[in-house]
């Protein structure tokens, strides 16, 4: 929701309470096409879908959305999840997630 203020700011653009969301990890990271892989058994997995808690939405000066979100990455190596706390991941590449979802 959008709460524009005389000047144009946009405030309370806060979601309460934070909301489940899911991140697309590929939308978030795009490969260059053709650059070839290069495999890190020690890094993070960065496809499919995470969960995460979307707590804000912020405007660009674009007039696109990024969402304020928490969520984890998973390590290759079976090390303990990588915290991401706060981070800001654009509107396309988050989608709810409700209750009756089996993901």
């Amino acid at each position: 929701m959008q709460y524009p203020s005389a000047t144009g700011h946009y405030y309370r653009t806060a979601t309460s309470p934070p909301k489940p969301v899911w991140v697309r990890l590929d939308a978030i990271l795009v490969r260059d096409p053709g650059k070839p892989k290069h495999v890190n058994g020690a890094g993070v997995h960065m496809s499919g879908e995470r969960p995460g808690v979307l707590s804000h939405w912020v405007p660009t000066v674009d007039g696109e959305w990024l969402g304020r979100v928490t969520y984890s990455l998973q390590y290759a190596d079976g090390r303990p999840d990588l915290h991401i706390r706060d981070q800001l991941v654009p509107a396309y590449a988050l989608r709810p997630r409700g209750s009756s979802s089996s993901r």
